[in-house]
């Protein structure tokens, strides 16, 4: 008999067993491995992003901004029943903060209360949250670019560095040059003067008034910063930022008679109750760009005006009479400077600049991988809106659902997902692999079925010209997206040039040199900063003190980095202390050049890029109780944030 041996259904089902039990055993030795290699990589990820960010920056480091401010909103009255909802610069967020900026409801929004008893404000919480807290972007730019043809347009083109931008042109402030203030003493309340320079103003301190130049024929807006004492029970300084005046011809300026008449300071303020004074010294000004349609055209003649090409890009067109300009400062001639402030609309939308490859099929790797595709599902159970950005379609309409936006640098063009945009079918113009993080694009000579041989550009020109048959070889463009695990590459930079003040609390960009005569709190061998400086590198040109000894010595070009610190009534301030340079340093010096400290400016720049793997877990209802749960599981969910710095020694530092 003739007998086959084999293995009996029992004795496979039992080895298969004993192969699974001994795979998973394996498995789980080496899962400790694999989450490590996971965590290596994105660090590796955030390095490279935090370090390419510092890389562009430095590049362009004559249109650095001169800060980087924190951000809240909230509403304040601009008329008597007035209350309207604005973006405020925050001196009491720390750089680090990645905590919301209030509580979180059951839709994901924020509450933004209305004092006056009017309708409140929502906020969705990415947009008030994490990197998302410091934002405000004040004085980025430089010297006009040379002017090209932008469809039907012609001016000179500039892409702000860190868009997309909140699009809202009450944030959007463009000026020039620093203005020359002139002291006068013994004038009159609206008093009138013979009309100043085109770059200088007057000012009184004593008798709180501004006289600003008028034109004849045309209305001229300034941008004035300045600060008050006011006493509600002790002195405290009051800082008015960015406030817009407008010098009218024929009104507050007389061409006639070339006079020009005085704004009242502490009317600007509000006229508050407890006025002490104006700050001696405290003002300045910038003469504003004028915003014009995209449909007028500019005047050759006055080259102080601009265009939003893209409001949500970022996107603006400089008069081209604007190039070259030079402004007069006495006998000497400057070039004309356009400094932007703005907010940035969501650190989480990464972009990058590269130039296209001339490949057959050129593709590009993006830094990071699984890109946020439309409708996709995130941590925080919620489907992915898109950028919301509003990009022209090609059809004249505008559309905010798009995951991906590529943007030609050189015309501003926005590349279309097809050749025809209205034909949704067919080969496209580029293809995203959301998965490996590649974006494709195809060439005259491409065998990829898939991909255009060309593109088409729908240029910002406000008629929604289309660029067709465009070969995107050797082109340089400009990608935003968002990347799952909330990506985001925030920048942060401290203020370019401090201003030593005499009382607190402090403002941004401001200090205070520890037990100033009169004022008296602190320590001797201190200067102060607000918390929204801590961490951040400072350099003093001139420091006067004494040691140990009462000798006087002088420290002067000298780097420090600025810490947690505790002063009474003020503990969340920071200070650098000048015995990290001399241990014998025992007070400051005031009497002998009647300053202990000048020249106080930063002096790096930082890029951080922040990731968060963990899954954010949410409860429903708007109940004290439900809020409360909500907010703990939002603060479990926020201590998973890690985090890559990375920075470098650039600023520009304006004399002081």
């Amino acid at each position: 008999m003739n007998t086959k041996r084999g293995f009996s259904l029992i004795e496979v089902l039992v080895s298969i067993v004993v192969f699974a039990v001994g795979i998973l055993a394996i498995i789980r030795i080496f899962a400790p491995g694999f989450v490590a290699l996971s965590i290596t990589r994105d660090y590796n990820i955030a390095q490279g992003l935090a370090r390419r960010s510092v890389d562009y920056l430095t590049t362009r480091g004559s249109d650095l901004p001169k800060q980087i401010l924190a951000v809240k909103y909230q509403f304040v009255q601009v008329s008597p029943g007035n209350w309207q909802l604005q973006l405020v610069s925050d001196p009491d967020v720390s750089p680090d903060e990645l905590g919301p900026g209030g509580d979180i409801l059951s839709d994901g929004t924020i509450d933004i209360v209305n004092p006056g008893g009017g309708a409140d404000a929502f906020i969705f919480w990415r947009y008030y949250n994490d990197a998302n807290r410091s934002r405000r972007i004040v004085g980025e730019g430089g010297e006009i670019p040379a002017p090209r043809a932008i469809g039907t347009q012609f001016g000179c083109l500039r892409l702000l560095n860190f868009g997309p931008v909140v699009n809202d042109p009450n944030l959007l402030l463009v000026y020039g040059n620093d203005m020359i203030g002139n002291p006068l003493v013994d004038t009159q309340m609206g008093a009138q003067i013979p009309n100043p320079r085109p770059w200088t103003f007057a000012y009184d301190n004593d008798v709180p008034q501004v006289w600003l130049p008028g034109v004849a024929g045309r209305d001229v807006s300034y941008k004035i910063n300045f600060s008050y004492w006011v006493n509600n029970g002790g002195y405290q300084k009051v800082d008015v930022i960015d406030f817009v005046v407008t010098v009218r011809s024929g009104i507050e300026y007389d061409p006639v008679n070339n006079v020009v008449s005085p704004f009242n300071l502490k009317t600007i303020a509000g006229n508050p109750p407890n006025w002490q004074g104006l700050v001696p010294d405290s003002i300045s000004a910038n003469r504003l760009f004028d915003p014009i349609p995209l449909a007028s055209a500019f005047d050759p003649s006055y080259p102080y005006e601009f265009k939003v090409l893209n409001g949500e890009i970022g996107m603006l067109m400089f008069n081209p009479a604007g190039f070259q300009y030079q402004e007069r400062r006495g006998r000497q001639r400057i070039p004309l400077i356009a400094q932007v402030n703005y907010d940035v609309f969501n650190w989480h939308v990464l972009h990058e600049d590269f130039q296209v490859y001339k490949a057959n099929t050129s593709q590009h790797k993006l830094p990071v991988e699984r890109i946020k595709a439309y409708q996709d599902m995130q941590n925080d159970k919620r489907r992915y809106a898109g950028l919301e950005l509003d990009i022209p379609d090609g059809n004249g309409n505008t559309t905010n659902t798009n995951d991906v936006v590529i943007v030609d640098t050189d015309t501003g063009g926005i590349i279309t997902p097809y050749p025809d945009p209205t034909n949704q079918t067919g080969p496209r113009c580029y293809r995203v692999d959301y998965l490996r993080g590649v974006i494709l694009f195809g060439s005259p000579v491409t065998s990829d079925q898939e991909l255009s041989p060309t593109i088409t550009e729908v240029l910002p020109d406000g008629a929604q010209t289309l660029l067709t048959g465009i070969d995107p070889r050797g082109l340089n463009l400009r990608v935003f997206y968002q990347a799952h695990n909330d990506w985001a590459v925030q920048v942060q930079k401290p203020s370019t040039v401090y201003s030593v003040v005499y009382g607190l609390p402090l403002s941004v960009g401001q200090c205070y040199v520890g037990d100033t005569p009169n004022v008296n709190l602190g320590d001797p061998r201190k200067i102060y900063f607000p918390r929204c400086d801590l961490g951040m590198k400072v350099a003093i040109r001139e420091i006067w003190y004494r040691d140990t000894n009462n000798r006087l010595k002088v420290l002067r070009d000298q780097n420090f980095l600025i810490r947690p610190a505790s002063i009474a009534n003020y503990p969340d301030m920071g200070a650098i202390d000048i015995r990290e340079a001399d241990s014998t340093a025992a007070g400051f010096d005031w009497n002998t050049y009647g300053y202990a400290a000048r020249g106080v400016s930063g002096t790096t720049i930082r890029a951080r890029a922040i990731w968060n793997t963990a899954q954010r877990e949410d409860v429903p209802g708007n109940q004290p109780q439900d809020i409360s749960a909500r907010m703990d599981l939002h603060n479990a969910w926020g201590q998973s944030w890690r985090q890559v710095k990375v920075e470098t020694y650039l600023t520009r530092r304006d004399s002081n």
